[in-house]
């Protein structure tokens, strides 16, 4: 549809341009929101959508704390590793050494005791790897489930948005929830 305007003129020679229509009716929303059911419909929409938001929001700031916890742990191990195998090399070496000058022998561990503590902790240190690395392969997997449980709904609310009030044909499948998404791949 075009838009016509009539131009008249009025006793003081000033022209307006006044329209014969209104807004072409391709730009015309839908009636759809005139609709109680419809309204409801989205308002219901654009909270689940507002609620998979702020929970992959919130699973993506958990990954992140996980995942410096993760690197955290994981520099304590290769320390802890650098520790034990230093003190297994010591160990290897025979007599004590003696730094050129000095009498004194340099200070390593040699006691079967001391090795044993230096592996312990260091096995210690593997194990918290292990259980913080879990810990940050759980919270990725959460929120990736949450974002793909927002994008679900996003797409359900522009669903929900695009379709007439009147003549429904077919109508989109419900979005499946956030929490059901998290369960889903749980």
């Amino acid at each position: 549809m075009t838009h016509t305007a009539s131009v008249t003129d009025h006793a003081e020679n000033h022209t307006y341009h006044q329209p014969t229509d209104q807004t072409p009716t391709s730009l015309q929303e839908p009636p759809m929101f005139d609709d109680p059911i419809s309204s409801n419909e989205l308002l219901e929409a654009a909270r689940e959508y507002a609620r998979a938001v702020a929970l992959a929001k919130d699973t993506a700031a958990a990954a992140r704390e996980a995942d410096i916890r993760l690197t955290e742990a994981d520099i304590a191990a290769v320390i802890a590793i650098n520790n034990e195998w230093e003190a297994n090399l010591n160990n290897e070496q025979g007599p004590p050494r003696r730094e050129m000058g000095f009498v004194a022998a340099v200070n390593t561990p040699r006691d079967p005791d001391d090795l044993a503590a230096v592996a312990r902790v260091a096995e210690f240190a593997k194990l918290n790897y292990q259980q913080l690395r879990a810990v940050a392969m759980s919270a990725d997997l959460a929120a990736t489930s949450a974002s793909q449980a927002a994008e679900a709904a996003e797409r359900h609310l522009l669903d929900i948005a695009r379709t007439p009030a009147t003549g429904l044909v077919d109508q989109p499948a419900e979005a499946p929830t956030a929490t059901d998404q998290i369960e889903a791949t749980v």
